[in-house]
């Protein structure tokens, strides 16, 4: 199980007094949600997954704010949720903590129907996740093999009003919504004075996950890099508070770390490209790239790598050669050389 730290605490310049609490969101993995108080209704970032292990480290973690810290706050007291984005690992635990009595929802409207049509939701991603891998060269059997391997923790979840649909720039009470699609639609990072609440946007140690574009829009490498420039144009972030994994005391040396890796990344795909004597797959570039990966990593080496080759087609480093086959079939697989 992952180890989660002690709740901890941290004031920003505008005076909004921020907890760090842990949760187990899966079995491998442990995630950071954040009370806010002094920033008008006592607001909680993001849920947890909901799991019954995860509910319960989020009402330790109340409770230990309210006892170490001397805070008169318990979960009844908390009215207003904003979730940063509509990954399990971040919404599931909603219907959960909504319980307790009124509580305003707060999310962007690009990731508002996880949790106002989340059958729905999950339907059409399956479906296009389908067409890509099609596209992508898979054979039937490891396509739906990888389909399965996908949605495996991506379970619906209740499906519950979203009371503010969040817009970029919105201001609430000293926090500020800034809208950083990529990683999900509608992911948002939120600055809070000098503190900035990153969720996945921006991690300590890891290069956060893409999806194309052709999955879901407002996914892909574009967006996220477009992302990464808006938090890089924000002055005075002294702290910056992820979803996952450690601290990051400076975002914008961080930033320019993982924009780096990215651009290592298109190389290293580039790279293969070059090397191989015809134009290759999506699916035969995953393979090259990730030879030895499976179960959940497979699936995500090739949405991963389909961002990235949809990044470089998009911008006309890439082309699609096999034009014949494309015209003449249903669902065709695409090959790609370098322009």
């Amino acid at each position: 199980m992952p180890h989660l730290p002690p709740v901890s605490r941290f004031l920003s310049n505008n005076g909004v007094r921020i907890y760090r609490i842990g949760c187990r969101v899966f079995e491998t993995l442990s995630a950071r949600v954040y009370l806010l108080l002094g920033a008008g209704p006592a607001t909680l970032v993001d849920t947890g997954s909901g799991l019954e292990a995860c509910n319960r480290d989020i009402l330790a973690g109340l409770e230990a704010v309210r006892h170490e810290f001397g805070e008169p706050i318990s979960v009844a007291d908390v009215r207003r949720i904003l979730v940063s984005h509509g990954h399990i690992d971040h919404v599931g635990g909603l219907p959960r903590f909504c319980r307790e009595g009124r509580v305003e929802v707060l999310m962007h409207a690009l990731d508002c129907s996880v949790v106002t049509a989340p059958e729905e939701h999950l339907a059409v991603a399956k479906a296009r996740l389908r067409v890509f891998l099609n596209h992508a060269g898979e054979e039937p059997a490891h396509r739906e093999a990888l389909i399965t391997t996908s949605f495996a923790l991506r379970r619906p979840i209740e499906a519950m009003a979203v009371t503010t649909r969040l817009n970029d720039g919105d201001e609430l009470d000293g926090m500020r919504i800034l809208h950083t699609p990529g990683h999900s639609p509608g992911q948002v990072c939120v600055a809070v004075g000098n503190v900035l609440l990153s969720a996945d946007h921006i991690l300590a140690r890891t290069v956060p996950q893409q999806w194309p574009e052709s999955i879901t829009p407002y996914h892909g490498l574009g967006h996220y890099l477009d992302s990464l420039d808006k938090i890089q144009g924000i002055p005075g972030l002294e702290l910056t508070l992820p979803a996952h994994e450690q601290i990051i005391q400076d975002v914008y040396a961080r930033i320019h770390t993982i924009r780096a890796a990215h651009l290592r990344r298109l190389d290293r795909l580039l790279a293969t490209l070059r090397r191989a004597d015809r134009p290759l797959s999506l699916s035969e570039i995953t393979a090259q790239l990730y030879p030895d990966v499976t179960g959940i990593r497979a699936a995500l080496a090739i949405t991963d790598v389909g961002a990235r080759v949809e990044y470089l087609h998009q911008r006309g480093r890439l082309q699609v050669v096999n034009l014949d086959e494309i015209q003449a079939q249903d669902q065709p697989v695409y090959r790609y050389a370098v322009v």
